[in-house]
């Protein structure tokens, strides 16, 4: 673990290595993977972790559109980086999964910064060991099932076919959301009908409008299940809202109809977390970082008051308007 890292919002900085989780009693456990190895388009997602954390000193623990302060609800601590190997990915994610089963032990909410789509088959990992048969709510641009690339199968286009070979994860319990554009192989495609995964591209989700679709989507990824992992992809974004990303997404989903997805997934309750894909080297005013700690503060909202408060869809803010 590295541990020379700005934490996330200034909460408590400890090392797993060194400190009992268990003992800390808190609720949500933050750490970073700073891990881009197997990129396939641009890099600099390793950067990703801290350029999450410095955006999110200018947030505060109150959420308007949820009318709850966090820092009342959860004690969230920041487990630092993990200490990966440049150029191996395998033992890179073998670290990572000990470090998110270390965090789950402690009965706390693992939350990874990535690093690329690589990344979150550790927390896969981690998960499936902790729960017998958890559900994927998957957010990205890009369908992400190969097998395999060039032979390597740790790469940020593998990432739900590791979730399924790997972690232990029915495909019937896997739900993508938001895929468009034309990155996504049709060998892709034949895979998700092939194993019959969930998939709501995004002109279902424009169609039907995001909470519709985040509403199937959860019911899909938790049925008979006793676990969630909510995985965010920031490409599933628009470039204007997010262009700072190794595989950015024009004609990509807004913000706010991403917010009110999570608002859905969150209040359904989720188990583990990951952002992951924001290069901050893309962009220089940092509104990837920004919208990615929104990403975090909006889940744990919804998390806490079980309630889908996502901007724009009814929120508790609109229910509290004033007028002179």
């Amino acid at each position: 673990m590295i541990a020379n890292v700005q934490s996330f919002r200034g909460t408590e900085l400890v090392d797993p290595l060194e400190d009992d989780l268990a003992e800390l009693s808190a609720d949500v456990g933050i750490f970073g993977f700073p891990f881009d190895s197997t990129c396939m388009n641009r890099t600099g997602t390793n950067q990703g972790p801290q350029g999450i954390r410095q955006a999110s000193t200018n947030t505060l623990g109150y959420h308007y559109e949820y009318d709850i302060n966090l820092d009342d609800t959860y004690d969230i601590v920041d487990c630092g980086d993990v200490e990966v190997v440049p150029g191996n990915a395998g033992e890179s994610l073998s670290r990572a999964e000990h470090l998110h089963g270390s965090i789950l032990e402690a009965d706390m909410i693992p939350i990874m910064l990535g690093g690329n789509h690589t990344v979150p088959i550790a927390g896969y990992r981690g998960l499936g060991q902790h729960a017998e048969n958890p559900g994927l709510v998957f957010l990205d641009t890009h369908i992400d099932t190969a097998e395999e690339v060039a032979g390597e199968k740790y790469t940020h286009a593998c990432p739900v076919a590791r979730a399924i070979d790997e972690a232990g994860f029915e495909p019937s319990n896997i739900s993508i959301i938001g895929a468009s554009g034309n990155l996504n192989p049709e060998y892709e495609v034949e895979y998700v009908k092939e194993k019959n995964i969930n998939l709501y591209p995004l002109d279902e989700v424009i169609e039907r409008g995001p909470i519709a679709v985040a509403n199937d989507a959860v019911t899909a990824a938790t049925r008979d299940t006793d676990a969630l992992y909510l995985d965010i992809d920031v490409d599933v974004l628009d470039t204007g809202f997010a262009p700072g990303t190794g595989t950015p997404s024009p004609a990509g989903m807004t913000s706010r109809e991403l917010l009110q997805v999570l608002g859905v997934v969150g209040s359904a309750g989720i188990d583990a977390m990951s952002i992951v894909e924001t290069a901050p080297i893309w962009d220089d005013a940092g509104i990837t970082s920004q919208i990615a700690v929104r990403m975090i503060m909006d889940t744990l909202a919804a998390n806490a008051t079980g309630e889908a408060n996502g901007v724009g869809s009814g929120t508790r803010a609109a229910r509290h308007g004033y007028r002179s």
